[in-house]
């Protein structure tokens, strides 16, 4: 398996993630879904009539009078929500996260592969460690929200199927469990926030970046030979972090424009533009 064979596999299996112009259909949840029932764990206690969430930002505002503080506290009551769900409003336990399915069917110059993952687990999601919490008034009721987090060990595993072809020639097929195991995985966000009053709150601009320090993976029954697939596990694990750091400049505006576009979809509800402007000391 040579460099240049693993990020193009690595570059194939990255447009599962992202819409763009390429003939890939993708039957999965897609990073907005994912957002989705993240978030909802917060702001359905609001749509469902139950102002847990409003009264919580009330104590924070009470007890903390920096912004950054306030928002360290709310980080930590999203932490307990993602262990504990709110079994009164139907929202799940989403640490360990659960995906039953995912298609995909990737057609590109650089591949061709078809397959997905089945019974998948995400666990430690709410084991993250906040690195930075940064507020800046840009004046004009325009604001900054710099958050870093560092993920320090993410893992995956279900099972999975795939069969096609990378590079020109390069077959690949496989079928059976499968682990990956996300080591010191760095988020790190800015984000423009626009009040227009009396209640509208919009984000102007986020971008988003991440690093990857280790990959440990292991797609057992790869290419349905031992040594063969053990390479190949080894030179995706190996090339990893460096084929993120190539492909995240291309993929990330897609990333930022799916963000933006669902953030700005919750900021329609004047109850949350309201607690928002308690948070940030908006009159």
């Amino acid at each position: 398996m040579t460099r240049k064979l693993t990020i193009l596999l690595c570059v194939a299996l990255s447009f599962l993630a992202v819409d763009g112009q390429l003939a890939v259909d993708i039957r999965a949840p897609r990073i907005s879904d994912f957002l989705n029932r993240i978030t909802n764990t917060t702001f359905d206690i609001i749509r469902g009539g139950v102002n847990i969430f409003g009264r919580a930002v009330d104590r924070v505002v009470n007890t903390f009078g920096r912004i950054e503080d306030r928002l360290r506290a709310l980080l930590e009551l999203f932490r307990k929500q993602l262990l504990k769900g709110i079994p009164e409003l139907n929202i799940p336990i989403l640490d360990p996260l659960h995906i039953n399915k995912i298609d995909f069917d990737v057609n590109h110059d650089s591949a061709k592969l078809k397959g997905g993952a089945e019974d998948i687990t995400v666990k430690h999601i709410s084991k993250f460690i906040v690195d930075k919490e940064k507020f800046t008034d840009l004046g004009n009721l325009r604001f900054k929200l710099d958050l870093n987090l560092t993920f320090p060990y993410i893992k995956v595993n279900g099972t999975y199927k795939i069969n096609g072809t990378v590079g020109q020639a390069f077959v690949i097929h496989g079928n059976g469990p499968f682990r990956i195991n996300l080591i010191n995985l760095k988020l790190g966000t800015s984000t423009i926030l626009k009040f227009n009053l009396p209640a509208r709150l919009r984000v102007e601009q986020i971008n988003v970046d991440v690093k990857l320090k280790k990959l440990e993976n292991n797609f057992g029954n790869l290419m349905n030979d031992n040594e063969t697939g053990q390479l190949i596990n080894r030179a995706i694990s190996e090339m990893a972090p460096e084929a993120l750091d190539i492909l995240w400049p291309e993929i990330r505006p897609s990333i930022e424009k799916q963000i933006i576009k669902y953030i700005n979809n919750i900021l329609e509800n004047a109850t949350v533009v309201n607690l928002a402007k308690r948070l940030f000391n908006i009159p």
